[in-house]
């Protein structure tokens, strides 16, 4: 190269010397004119790039800071709130479902703890303003010997109240949170039914009810003590809201790979809107009358969870007028 002149030279045999070349001034022009293009292209390419992963990013983003927001507001205490779902079936919508699951029963469960421990409080203040109410009573004025004994008798009916519920309370708690694991071991289903039987038979005499029991040996697997009292609480249950002079047929057997106990009363029966809510806690169709009885509302509940426990189940068809059947199924 000679300034903007490209040169080759040849020497020949005579010692001639050829020189050749040409300006190649245009095609430097094209190339820097080329090298503009290039870099320009490059620079918006560039540009663009940054700006579509910018607007990529956030929009990827976006869903995240939803779920956090959405997440933040929830652990606030507004427990209604749900995580906008896009419908594109990606993971980050997978992920907010699953998260709106978990957020439903979240808000299900504070709400059942609060309502349990409102209605525990409620059940548990009425004794507690029957023994003030007696025992302000009696402070007032002096009273004979018979009016100071029944005052005594009154508060003692009110603390057994308040015995058996938080003997409940507790029961349930050990149940929620697996303390005591349940006994498994083999049983005859048939046997403890025949106890619990003949503890509520008194009862049942009283009322003029009439039993049928139909209870051949069957073997099942489960703690003895705890399904004894889930068939003494039927079994009660089905005398208390049963008719006087009425029939209480039970029956035990076996379908399916599971031990099976029906407890069918002939009483008032439940109703449709009524029959979800019986194994709720502290829930009853007839409050009025589940307090005259020494009720809480807490029996089924209990029953439930300890067939839970035992992994099996439990299942009740009533109709109004016509009495309730509730029937138990147990591993066997």
């Amino acid at each position: 190269m000679r300034g903007k002149l490209r040169e080759m030279f040849h020497y020949n045999p005579p010692g001639d010397c050829i020189l050749t070349g040409r300006n190649i001034g245009g095609e430097l022009a094209d190339t820097r004119r080329f090298a503009g293009l290039l870099l320009g292209a490059g620079s918006a390419v560039l540009a663009f790039g940054l700006a579509g992963g910018w607007w990529l990013s956030n929009r990827a983003i976006q869903p995240i800071k939803e779920i956090s927001a959405t997440a933040s507001t929830i652990s606030s205490g507004d427990l209604s709130r749900r995580i906008p779902i896009a419908d594109t079936d990606n993971e980050l919508d997978q992920l907010a479902i699953v998260l709106n699951s978990t957020f439903a029963r979240l808000e299900t469960a504070f709400a059942q703890q609060a309502r349990f421990t409102a209605d525990a409080a409620h059940e548990l203040r009425t004794p507690v303003s029957v023994m003030l109410t007696q025992t302000q009573s009696a402070l007032t004025r002096e009273r004979d010997a018979v009016e100071y004994r029944d005052t005594v008798e009154a508060c003692q009916r009110a603390a057994q109240r308040m015995r058996r519920l938080i003997e409940s309370l507790l029961e349930l708690a050990r149940l929620d949170a697996a303390q005591e694991p349940m006994k498994r071991a083999p049983l005859d289903l048939a046997k403890i039914t025949t106890e619990c039987l003949e503890l509520v038979r008194p009862l049942a005499t009283e009322r003029g009810l009439k039993i049928q029991a139909e209870l051949p040996v069957t073997q099942c697997s489960g703690d003895v003590d705890r399904l004894g009292l889930v068939i003494a609480n039927l079994l009660t249950n089905a005398i208390h809201y049963n008719r006087e002079g009425g029939d209480i047929c039970i029956s035990v057997g076996k379908d399916n790979g599971k031990a099976i106990l029906s407890v069918t009363d002939g009483g008032l029966g439940i109703s449709e809107d009524d029959l979800p809510h019986i194994f709720e806690r502290f829930w009853r169709a007839d409050k009025s009358r589940g307090r005259v009885q020494g009720g809480a509302g807490l029996g089924l509940a209990i029953a439930k969870s300890i067939i839970d426990a035992h992994g099996g189940a439990i299942e009740v068809v009533s109709e109004p007028g016509k009495g309730s059947t509730f029937t138990l199924r147990l591993p066997i």
